[in-house]
């Protein structure tokens, strides 16, 4: 009895062990993480002409150096998808990558950290932003546009926000601010001063228009004698011009 006994807890261990083993290798599988050939390759093709020198694996993220003609980098990269996380320029190549306090001269080194995730760099400018020096550029990126400002400094990314468009100016809106505009005649006395000038019929369609930063009434006459004349009012000062029409 005591041998069957035996055979039986044995046999419970053994079972109890392949359980435990099944369960560890699922949860470790379950968070795959992407080989460093693979990080590697995703370097090479995101950043061409890059010599990778180190990568390491820490907290699910590939902490990645490399050279480029314009400097030396460190990249990280999220070890479960192939994101970018995060991109520093240590140094220049001769400095032996780790003066991170050297200042960037030129524009032409921002600009080269910046097309190394960008299309094409529409503008960029220096600025001083709570007492540092930081490069605002705006770039194109898969046919969007983004304000990106970069440590004059590191050389790092400090924000990337989608650019705003501009808004588009509705005509009719513009036209209406026109007519807002404050006078001192009515329409009516606009339209006594112009026949007062040109006897006729008066076109009821009056509007009223900015013409060289003053705002006048533009009132149509069709004379007694068959023409057409065009008088512009002054809205504030009633003072009438006279074209005719050929």
């Amino acid at each position: 009895m005591r041998r069957k006994g035996l055979w039986i807890t044995l046999g419970l261990v053994v079972i109890a062990t392949f359980i435990i083993i099944v369960t560890w290798q699922g949860v470790t599988t379950s968070a795959k993480t992407i080989t460093k050939d693979d990080a590697l390759s995703l370097i090479e093709e995101r950043y061409k002409g890059s010599k990778v020198t180190n990568i390491e694996l820490q907290q699910s993220a590939y902490h990645i150096k490399m050279t480029r003609e314009s400097g030396i980098y460190e990249v990280s990269l999220n070890a479960e998808n192939g994101d970018i996380i995060s991109l520093k320029k240590l140094g220049d190549n001769s400095s032996g990558g780790d003066d991170r306090n050297k200042m960037i001269k030129n524009e032409k080194e921002i600009e080269s950290i910046l097309l190394l995730s960008s299309d094409n760099i529409l503008s960029i400018s220096k600025k001083t932003e709570n007492q540092k020096d930081v490069y605002v550029a705006k770039v194109l990126e898969n046919k969007e546009e983004y304000i990106v400002k970069v440590d004059a400094v590191t050389g790092s990314i400090v924000s990337k926000d989608k650019a705003e468009k501009p808004k588009e100016e509705n005509p009719e809106e513009g036209k209406q601010k026109e007519e807002d505009r404050p006078v001192a005649i009515s329409k009516d006395e606009a339209i006594k001063i112009a026949l007062e000038n040109v006897k006729g019929a008066v076109d009821d369609d009056i509007e009223i228009e900015n013409i060289g930063g003053q705002t006048y009434y533009l009132i149509e006459i069709e004379t007694d004698d068959d023409n057409e004349a065009t008088v512009q009012v002054h809205t504030l000062t009633g003072k009438a011009t006279i074209s005719f029409d050929d």
